[in-house]
């Protein structure tokens, strides 16, 4: 039975979180908006807790979110390995595809660390924000707005 997301409201607009029996299985970013009407939906409270801790660190409380428990079963084993590597790195700090590769056992693999972050499902949570390409921010349509990545990387500098 699919649980129905958790919507709530952030310093960069309207977020979903859904969660299942193991932890969070999906967080996105929905832009301005606001809440259902049938908001009134109960969530355990760890979930609860998880919306609390990201509105924090969405406004500048940068507190470690790796606490939060993660579905493993909506990564693939590669993906995985990618978010392994992610969560090794401080707000902040930003990485290449190739250096995330290589952190991930997988050196010359920068085009499927690419697809991994693309296809990731818990954004923020998963911090593939930090990965910018060669050249500079690029890329991250997983967020659907470079605008967000960006914003969320000034924010990680400046609490730093």
């Amino acid at each position: 039975m699919d649980v129905p997301p958790l919507y709530f409201q952030t310093s960069l607009g309207l977020c979903a979180l859904g969660w299942g029996t193991k932890g969070v299985t999906f967080f996105r970013f929905l832009g301005e908006g606001r809440l259902p009407k049938d908001e009134a939906k109960l969530a355990p409270i760890w979930v609860l807790e998880a919306a609390h801790a990201i509105t924090r660190y969405l406004a500048g409380d940068l507190h470690d979110l790796k606490h939060i428990p993660l579905d493993p079963s909506v990564l693939t084993p590669f993906q995985r390995k990618v978010a392994e590597a992610l969560h090794s790195t401080h707000p902040g700090q930003t990485l290449t595809y190739g250096e995330l590769a290589l952190m991930a056992g997988s050196a010359g693999a920068a085009r499927a660390v690419g697809r991994a972050v693309k296809a990731n499902p818990i954004l923020l949570l998963i911090p593939c924000h930090r990965v910018v390409a060669g050249k500079g921010p690029g890329g991250w349509s997983a967020f659907g707005s470079l605008e967000i990545k960006a914003r969320l990387l000034e924010l990680e500098k400046a609490h730093t």
